[in-house]
């Protein structure tokens, strides 16, 4: 029963959503990408006895950044865990209050996460860092750009989703559609 939000209000929901789900392609594709790699180092292992070599710093490296690139989007698809013992008990209000709570804690994890890493993120763009043993040596610097700017992109995924379980709480709130035995 919710009045239909303003134009400015969508219009960010809208940008915010969209980039996420560009993040959430970009993980694909790069999952995809890790999951070739690794097949192309097995058969070139097994089957030429010449092995892909940097695919364990690739790989290492993809691990992270494929968690980040897909972490805003599950957050606004609201598919991180959740245990209903006190939640399912309270009105839309209480939960869009315990919402606000869980995306507050989560924006200043991203915070934290976000202005931690950003001296080491600068410290590797300034030496230029390299991992790998020595044949291949694969930059990091980028993925530590990605930490931090996804951490920033996170505070405000979180921090839309907080104004939005405030004043929409009943937007989140299906239990009344979703009753057993209906």
């Amino acid at each position: 029963m919710s009045s239909e939000p303003p134009a400015w209000e969508q219009k960010t929901e809208q940008s915010v959503e969209s980039f996420a789900k560009v993040l959430n392609v970009i993980s694909a594709a790069w999952i995809f990408s890790v999951a070739a790699l690794i097949l192309f180092d097995v058969v070139g292992r097994e089957v030429f006895a010449s092995p892909f070599h940097g695919t364990n710093e690739i790989v290492s490296n993809s691990v992270l950044a494929i968690l980040m690139l897909q972490l805003p989007l599950s957050i606004l698809n609201r598919s991180s865990l959740r245990t209903t013992i006190v939640y399912g008990k309270v009105r839309a209000m209480g939960k869009g209050i315990i919402d606000s709570i869980s995306y507050l804690l989560a924006g200043l994890l991203f915070l934290a996460i976000a202005i931690g890493s950003w001296s080491n993120m600068v410290e590797s763009w300034e030496i230029l860092e390299q991992e790998g043993s020595g044949i291949v040596e694969i930059p990091v610097y980028p993925i530590r750009t990605l930490v931090v700017f996804v951490g920033f992109f996170g505070v405000a995924v979180c921090s839309l989703l907080i104004y939005h379980s405030l004043k929409r709480p009943e937007d989140f709130d299906h239990s009344e559609t979703t009753e057993i035995g209906e």
